[in-house]
């Protein structure tokens, strides 16, 4: 929070929108971006998420036009000598006039521009002009003018149907296209602006403050001020820390100093110091290892013409603080290799979590309400960071703010993605002005824990992503070191030393923290010995756990999945209602993506002939088939890709949690990715609308504090289960099995044998031999696996672990015949219940009457937010399973109506069921 006496003027709101010809005039709302406007003033008609409008002529018509934005403002009132437009983002290449006055040229949308238009305005009425580029084209001539190619991965992947260039400019890089997401490059004034005015002489420009460790019993709190002033006088500072319990604010004061400083004509930088002891505070840690203790520090400024005068306030701020230690700590280990994980307050994290990407298209869209639900759903899925990824945008101080209090680690990358970068002066000035202005406003963060430079930038160089390179290897070597290290570490570490840095991610280790040295090459048998890794693999069976790497810490792995089918059918019409489909293959922006998926479900899943057939004949001969079935047949397709999708990637994070206990000692696995930027097929585990896919429960489990895993060794018919413990302290308690026989539905007893884990460990408890089939029928099963820990027990018994089903044997396809009778599942005993202004409950109890159901998926007719206990389970025949919906009203008075009738209940048997409907005269 940042409050001035009376010298701010707010020219946030209506503005006049205009193109350059005068052919488009409307208005337009700031912060926000032209293509909102466009379509809230109903120029722009198409729904650009439907089918292909994005890449319509008209959608591109936008991109290339130039915009013009113009307002007035009245200044009424006290003289003044300093007036600064403070621009806290413009997108991205604009021309700024005041009254008529060229005041700058900017070309980069993540710096704060502060501006200086004393000359410009005055008093009484006065009138801003802020004219947009198309960035598209200012790329493309960024690139024909410069000396030599730069490469940028475009043309790698025709599939993004986007923009080349991206790297010569600054600017959101998946604006131009990714492989999960459209290209709009929008323009506009996308976050606040207004006009700052000196009091008395005095301007403070802007604000920063930090903590940081002195020693062990001493901490300090910086706060920066620049300011501005006409005439030598004195300021009054003071910062004070409050004493605040469970995040609230408090009228006491638990330390605080104030300073008498003198400041001169021009600018000043003043630096505050306030000191505390450790032994007065207590510390903020990682959710699942302490509580997110945080304090509110504020600063006053009071300046006094005359030194001993009365002090008149002229600025004030606050900030909520935690105070801990953290590092990336890259220690040699062994007689190859060094660590790689994270600590706080000294302690080792296991480092689980995701990977985020905008939310939407066009930033204003994506509010804070939706930002708080998606970072409240990665800790009911018992995430502790995120890794904010490099092609996107940094995030907003809501969303820095809600990590602080849910004790969600960030992992912040500067915004360079999978390409290389010009290094000419401006550039480089200009990226170095950036990381000032970013690192400066997200420093005070707890939450946030490492700085990284770029997403694959040194592997793309490295690796030859792009044949340039590979010829000339050197000139990019040069070229990288200068960007990442001489220019974002360079202006890092002027302002913020009390962190860790790395380069790039993935990352091939350290050789050296001063000079600061990076490891780039890395033969084959160092992979995973170094650094942090990135791993896909489209081409084998995604639950094989031979095929994944060992390594010290993974930060990206995924899979892709198709949105449910509600929402795919708000973006597609009937006619592309195939898995191969025009529209699905080109929605898909990973080439050959439909492919894998459909190869992928036929790895994990034996499906009914027809239903395969289906999948691979040629689509348009679908529309022989009643749009109904089309549509069955599509819903069923988008379920199987998640059922594959979460069992794959969960089966990944299973075997990282059990590397924690390996010599390569795992400590960290952050998947790919949180979130949709629209609705199409990705990696994300949560959709566009906010509904948890099966891999978003799955992931909840797998990242358990206590996690009970389960494995097929390559080559070998014995099924290995482990437990693994995230936490410091150790565990003991007893694993119960049994399995099911899924032809004949023989359920085994439980068998129970004791275990003892040491903390932050992961023990192999039990292998279950080959399990084989009596009378020749099929040889499938499901094992189940639980484990009950010893003196850890709640008001319903003891705390128990349990494992997610596992299909056995994993090297064949599970034949979904198996599955083919109706389960008959029944919900009983629903129950609503309000549980505050915000929140509702939903509580029933399913059962499979008829025949056990295998991943039942539980989803609501029309979009509900909010998540379920369990989803994605296996229903065991006559074993009733309580669920429990967690329900997020959509305003303070909004009960949803929701009975029984609204619940959709969908399994491996709908598959079997709906496989007949796929018959066609060409199909039989």
């Amino acid at each position: 929070m940042i409050k001035e006496a009376d010298r701010i003027i707010d020219l946030n709101g209506e503005w006049k929108l205009s193109n350059k010809d005068n052919t488009i005039r409307t208005t337009a709302n700031v912060p926000g971006q032209v293509h909102l406007d466009l379509i809230e003033a109903g120029i722009l008609e198409d729904d650009l998420y439907f089918g292909t409008n994005y890449v319509k002529e008209s959608s591109r018509a936008i991109i290339h036009d130039t915009w013009t934005l113009e307002r007035e403002f009245e200044i009424q009132g006290q003289n003044f000598d300093f007036a600064v437009l403070d621009c806290e983002g413009l997108d991205t290449f604009a021309t700024v006039f005041v009254n008529d006055i060229e005041i700058a040229q900017t070309e980069n949308q993540f710096r704060r521009y502060l501006l200086d238009v004393a000359n410009a305005v005055k008093h009484g009425q006065n009138t801003i002009r802020i004219r947009f580029e198309d960035a598209t084209q200012m790329a493309k001539d960024k690139a024909e003018k410069y000396p030599y190619y730069v490469p940028d991965m475009f043309n790698m992947s025709d599939a993004q149907h986007g923009f080349p260039r991206r790297n010569m400019i600054r600017k959101e890089q998946c604006s131009f296209s990714w492989d999960w997401g459209p290209a709009f490059a929008p323009c506009g004034i996308w976050r606040p602006i207004s006009l700052r005015l000196d009091k008395d002489g005095l301007l403070i420009s802007k604000w920063w403050g930090s903590s940081f460790h002195e020693d062990k019993k001493l901490w300090s709190i910086e706060i920066n001020i620049e300011t501005r002033s006409t005439h030598k006088q004195y300021l009054l500072v003071a910062v004070e820390i409050k004493n605040g319990k469970d995040q609230t604010p408090s009228d006491s004061a638990l330390a605080h100093t104030t300073k008498t400083l003198t400041v001169e004509s021009g600018t000043n930088l003043v630096t505050v110091k306030l000191e505390i002891s450790d032994d007065r505070v207590q510390r903020w840690w990682p959710r699942g290892f302490g509580a997110q203790h945080l304090y509110e520090v504020v600063a006053t400024v009071s300046a006094m013409r005359d030194y001993g005068k009365t002090p008149i306030v002229v600025g004030l701020r606050s900030f909520w603080l935690g105070f801990r230690t953290c590092s990336l700590v890259q220690e040699p280990v062994g007689e190859k290799g060094a660590t790689f994980h994270f600590e706080v307050n000294d302690v080792p994290i296991f480092a689980k979590g995701t990977n985020w990407i905008p939310g939407h298209v066009f930033d204003r869209l994506m509010t804070t309400d939706n930002k708080r639900y998606l970072l409240e759903s990665c800790a009911q899925a018992n995430m502790n960071m995120i890794r904010v990824w490099g092609g996107g945008r940094y995030e907003t101080e809501e969303f820095y703010s809600l990590c602080d209090r849910l004790g969600i680690m960030v992992w912040q990358e500067f915004m360079f993605a999978c390409a290389l970068c010009p290094v000419d002066k401006p550039f480089l000035e200009n990226v170095e002005l950036e990381v000032t202005d970013q690192v400066s406003r997200l420093m005070c963060h707890s939450s946030i824990v490492l700085w990284s430079g770029n997403n694959e930038n040194q592997e793309f160089m490295v690796k030859g992503w792009d044949k340039a390179t590979i010829q000339n290897p050197y000139l990019f070597a040069i070229d990288y070191y200068k960007l990442n290290v001489e220019t974002i570490l360079g202006a890092l570490s002027k302002v913020d030393k009390s962190r860790s840095f790395i380069s790039s991610s993935p990352s091939a280790g350290m050789i050296s923290c001063d000079p600061f040295t990076e490891r780039y090459v890395l033969e084959d048998s160092e992979r995973g010995l170094y650094g942090d890794i990135h791993f896909y693999d489209y081409k084998h069976n995604g639950l094989l756990a031979e095929h994944y790497p060992n390594s010290r810490f993974v930060s990206e792995y995924g899979a892709q999945s198709m949105p449910s089918f509600p929402l795919l059918r708000e973006v597609a019409p009937s006619r592309e209602w195939h898995p191969r489909s025009a529209l699905m293959v080109h929605r898909n922006h990973h080439g050959n993506g439909q492919q894998e998926m459909i190869q992928q479900i036929e790895l994990q899943f034996e499906l009914p002939p027809a239903l395969s057939k289906y999948y691979h004949a040629d689509p348009s001969l679908s529309l022989a088939l009643p749009e109904k079935n089309r549509g069955a047949l599509m819903d069923g397709f988008c379920y199987l890709t998640q059922c594959a999708q979460a069992r794959s990637i969960t089966a990944q994070t299973e075997h990282y949690r059990r590397g924690n206990g390996l010599p390569i000692h795992t400590m960290g696995a952050l998947y790919w990715q949180l979130n949709d930027i629209w609705p199409g097929p990705t990696w994300s585990s949560i959709e566009n609308n906010g509904n948890w896919k099966p891999l978003h429960y799955f992931m909840r489990n797998a990242f358990q504090d206590i996690v009970v895993t389960g494995f097929q060794p390559p080559k070998s018919h014995d099924v290995h289960i482990h437990v693994s413990v995230c936490s410091p302290e150790a565990v003991s308690g007893s694993l119960g099995y049994r399995t099911l026989h899924v032809a004949s539905g023989e359920l085994s007893d439980f068998n129970r044998v004791p275990f003892s884990i040491p903390g932050q460990g992961s023990k192999q408890v039990v292998v279950i031999p080959e399990l084989r089939s009596v009378g020749g029928k099929d040889p499938s099963f499901v094992i189940f696996a639980e484990a009950e820990l010893d003196a850890v027990s709640g008001a319903n018994g003891p705390s128990i672990a349990r494992m997610l089903p596992q299909i056995y044997p994993v090297e064949r396809p599970f034949p979904l015949s198996l599955l083919e009778q109706d389960p008959a599942l029944v919900v009983e005993d629903f129950v609503l219940t309000e549980k505050d202004l915000h929140a509702y409950e939903i509580q029933f109890t399913m059962t499979a009457t008829a025949a056990t159901a295998g991943f039942v998926v539980l989803r609501w007719i029309a979009h509900v937010q909010g998540w379920f206990s369990d989803n994605g389970f296996w229903l065991l025949k006559g074993e009733p399973k309580k669920i429990l919906f967690s329900g997020r009203k959509n305003h303070v008075h909004d009960m949803p109506a929701l009975t029984t009738d609204d619940l959709v209940l969908l399994s491996l048997s709908t598959v079997v069921r709906d496989a007949d409907l796929a018959r066609t005269a060409d199909n039989p």
